[in-house]
């Protein structure tokens, strides 16, 4: 049973919507906290978060996810999406989310907005109390996965499909580290589950909603616009971030750019549709299942990463061979990727070769300067016999793991000054 079956409006369903948060912080007092993020800039409402989690697990050893709903005023679905997603978290089904994960909830964005009915932000950039918001939110709880929750209307969406569209969108990457290929996987996995529990869910790319807005309103599609890949990331502000120590003031209509550009965050958009599913149809629901699958991918080890967590931790190169963070916790590999992810653009050598059937030889060079510079060359084998890994002509210690159908190889380095690091691998000829 959906837990609003009327939507929430106006001042008298934002202070519903507000006694329904601390009921639930009240009621599950052991796994659950509100946090106040800020205050709305005219009236002064709460901004607040909810953080669940089971606490008797160090954050260290945690993964940590961030939900944020309702940025713009007017997207009503936004306000019932919150609270499910909340229910499930503190249901039994969840016990292993919250052992493994921090979830931090933001519900309402845009208190201000809700009671106007008003979009009351920015298209074009995070507004300075949002910079705030998610500065005080990310100093505190670094994301490895964020998701930003949107609503479409009657007539909202692309320029030929208004007003019954419900999306998942792969949102604010870039190519490395075989990011596109990632955000896509999981995205599918996100909407079979979706449809699983009967809510059809599309998959739009940042650029396919470029293509949508711009074209006309008879339905025409914008040819230049098809015609090849338009790489959205980059027509964004690269200097804009979250406002928090050390970063300058931050942009995207989803609040998650700024996280993927400084932590290599695990990012998406979503948009439901309050205008064909009401409240007392599962609207809540129709939003809540695509996180919780999202959510408990995170606590599954995906068949190219060593750990369970989310697959965030290709920093540059491919499946094959790449560049990925040390660390033994989900805490000590946050802050691994956080050094590693702004000096991708130094690794200007990645490359491996079969000089013979049983020997296969990897290069990487860095020329930066954040050094030492710790991180694991990672190399993916057919051969799953490894009979010595040489660094510079000598053994050196590896950690391995596998697929379905191939082997994993770790090697750590330790770059004490720039330059390359040559790697020799001895294994069968299988």
């Amino acid at each position: 049973m959906a837990i609003f079956n009327s939507m929430p409006t106006g001042e008298n369903g934002l202070r519903e919507l507000y006694s329904w948060y601390d009921a639930f912080v009240q009621t599950n007092s052991q796994i659950a906290e509100k946090k106040v993020l800020g205050r709305s800039e005219n009236e002064g409402w709460e901004i607040p978060a909810v953080v669940v989690t089971d606490r008797s697990v160090p954050a260290q050893d945690k993964q940590t996810a961030v939900v944020t709903l309702a940025r713009h005023g007017h997207e009503q679905g936004t306000r019932v999406v919150g609270p499910e997603i909340l229910n499930y978290l503190a249901s039994e089904e969840a016990r292993q989310v919250r052992q493994r994960q921090t979830v931090v909830v933001a519900p309402m964005l845009n208190p201000e907005g809700m009671v106007r009915e008003e979009f009351n932000s920015s298209m074009y950039g995070i507004t300075e109390l949002e910079k705030k918001i998610f500065g005080a939110l990310c100093a505190e709880y670094v994301p490895d996965m964020m998701i930003d929750y949107h609503s479409l209307g009657k007539t909202d969406g692309s320029k030929y499909d208004l007003g019954d569209m419900e999306v998942i969108i792969p949102a604010n990457t870039t190519k490395w580290g075989m990011d596109e290929q990632i955000h896509r996987f999981v995205a599918e996995q996100m909407q079979r589950r979706a449809e699983e529990a009967g809510w059809p869910y599309e998959i739009h790319s940042l650029e396919d909603l470029s293509a949508y807005y711009f074209g006309a309103p008879d339905g025409r599609l914008p040819r230049s616009l098809l015609k090849e890949k338009v790489f959205l990331l980059q027509m964004q502000n690269p200097y804009e971030a979250y406002d928090m120590p050390g970063s300058p003031p931050g942009y995207t209509n989803y609040t998650c750019a700024p996280a993927y550009m400084r932590w290599h965050t695990l990012v998406f958009g979503m948009e439901t549709n309050h205008w064909s599913i009401g409240p007392d149809q599962g609207l809540g629901e129709s939003g809540m299942i695509p996180c919780k699958a999202l959510l408990e991918m995170g606590n599954e080890r995906f068949a190219w990463e060593k750990d369970p967590g989310y697959p965030t931790n290709i920093i540059c190169g491919d499946f094959r061979i790449s560049v990925r963070p040390v660390g033994t916790t989900p805490g000590e590999r946050r802050m691994s990727r956080e050094k590693l992810w702004p000096e991708r653009l130094y690794f200007d050598i990645l490359k491996r070769e079969m000089p013979d059937a049983e020997t296969t030889t990897a290069e990487v060079r860095y020329t930066g300067e954040k050094l030492p510079l710790d991180f694991h060359l990672c190399l993916r084998m057919r051969q799953k016999t490894i009979r010595d890994v040489l660094v510079h002509g000598k053994s050196a210690s590896y950690e391995n793991f596998e697929d379905s159908c191939s082997l994993y190889l770790m090697i750590p380095v330790c770059m004490q000054q720039a330059g390359t690091v040559r790697v020799r691998i001895v294994h069968d000829a299988g």
